[in-house]
């Protein structure tokens, strides 16, 4: 009798062991998943995306447009609403690829507060600052992201764009020989835009309208770095001009 008491209770302590907490098999089932954390975050950037297009065109003026102005601001507002959102609802519950990284919160925060910086700039009438708070909080996404082993096409894009603007400025200043040496790391950032994952899952017809854009892409790269390797200085400032509307086309696509 005592024999089989021990092996009835022997057995419930097993059936306790295997038997999830309900704690943790809630925590498990509550944890969001990547895709939909993107997604949240994508609806964010797409509003901040509008406003920097906006503020692009204002930043070279020194004069401010006003209904630009109030439109671009409208933009933002909305985005930084969507961002407060993100922010509520994944930092104490990030998505499991992003559980190891100790500055996942502090990112968010980050993202929160170069937000602020670009509201604040341009309410104050200064769109170039606001324009570079803007780059700055592009920076961030990209990082958070490549620090913690993601590989998105959008990211490369962004490094693509940054280099095409490189070289436009040593094309103004005069640096021909500087803007040739950076030409073999601008074409390495071109493939690294093609070797990256689709930005869509498979049958989306916005993937086919993304690789279209990408075609038109690299064979401009392609003509810029002929021309400056040919030194066509005329042909070379003609695709400079034109390269980063090309690469914000697939970007655009990629959001």
């Amino acid at each position: 009798m005592v024999r089989s008491i021990k092996i009835f209770v022997s057995c419930i302590g097993i059936i306790m062991l295997l038997a999830p907490l309900p704690g943790f098999a809630q925590s498990n089932a509550q944890q969001p998943s990547l895709a939909h954390f993107d997604e949240d975050v994508a609806v964010a950037r797409r509003l901040i995306r509008q406003y920097c297009a906006i503020v692009q065109e204002m930043a070279p003026s020194a004069s401010i447009d006003a209904e630009k102005q109030k439109k671009a601001v409208g933009f933002l507002k909305e985005g930084i609403d969507k961002w407060a959102q993100v922010q509520k609802k994944y930092s104490n519950n990030p998505p499991s690829v992003y559980a190891r990284d100790p500055q996942f919160k502090a990112r968010l925060q980050d993202m929160t507060n170069a937000l602020e910086d670009m509201l604040r700039a341009l309410e104050a009438g200064q769109a170039r600052r606001s324009l570079l708070a803007c780059g700055f909080g592009c920076g961030l996404c990209v990082n958070m992201h490549e620090e913690n082993g993601l590989n998105y096409a959008l990211d490369k894009l962004f490094h693509l764009r940054k280099t095409a603007k490189t070289a436009q400025a040593l094309l103004k200043t005069g640096h021909w020989d500087e803007l040739k040496a950076i030409m073999p790391q601008f074409l390495q950032q071109r493939d690294a835009v093609f070797l990256a994952p689709l930005p869509w899952p498979d049958g989306d017809k916005r993937n086919t309208q993304y690789q279209e854009a990408l075609k038109n892409l690299s064979e401009t790269c392609d003509a810029l770095a002929l021309s400056i390797n040919q030194n066509d200085r005329v042909k070379a400032a003609e695709l400079l001009s034109g390269i980063v509307p090309i690469i914000n086309k697939p970007y655009g696509l990629a959001l």
